[in-house]
């Protein structure tokens, strides 16, 4: 590959609609659940805040803490990010 045809490192951002699915979707489920966020938390082994966080849609989060966010609600990972509509 030719020095002009390198491809420059950068971070990639989710989009501001996948992240609002995904925080609508956290906080709606965790609540059917009658999950507080520090339950949720403890059961993933995340911190409280990052639970925050997703629900509010401040963070990107990887496809393994989507897994680990969906067993602990026992839904799928599809079900998290489908359009709540």
């Amino acid at each position: 590959m030719s020095p002009e045809r390198t491809p420059k490192k950068r971070h990639r951002k989710a989009s501001p609609e996948i992240l609002r699915r995904l925080a609508v979707n956290l906080k709606r489920l965790r609540k059917s659940q009658e999950y507080t966020q520090r339950q949720l938390a403890t059961l993933c082994a995340f911190t409280t805040s990052y639970i925050g966080n997703v629900e509010q849609g401040r963070v990107n989060i990887t496809l393994a803490n989507l897994e680990t966010l969906a067993w602990g609600l026992d839904c799928s990972a599809e079900d998290l990010l489908r359009d709540p509509l």
